[in-house]
């Protein structure tokens, strides 16, 4: 699922991965999930990269 969203720091892009753990008769794990955002293009990695380096 792509994901764009409109920034001060200009328009930033990300698809979505979704990982679901356990097995449908595992009751304890069959509600967890992780969604894990990645930067879909060069422009979004290198505004990270920019914006992580100004907050250390």
């Amino acid at each position: 699922m792509p994901l764009i969203l409109r920034t001060p720091h200009g328009e930033l892009s990300f698809f979505s991965t979704t990982t679901v753990f356990g097995t449908p008769v595992d009751i304890t794990l069959s509600e967890l999930a992780i969604e894990a955002l990645f930067p879909a293009d060069d422009a979004t990695a290198d505004a990270l990269r920019a914006l992580s380096q100004s907050r250390r």
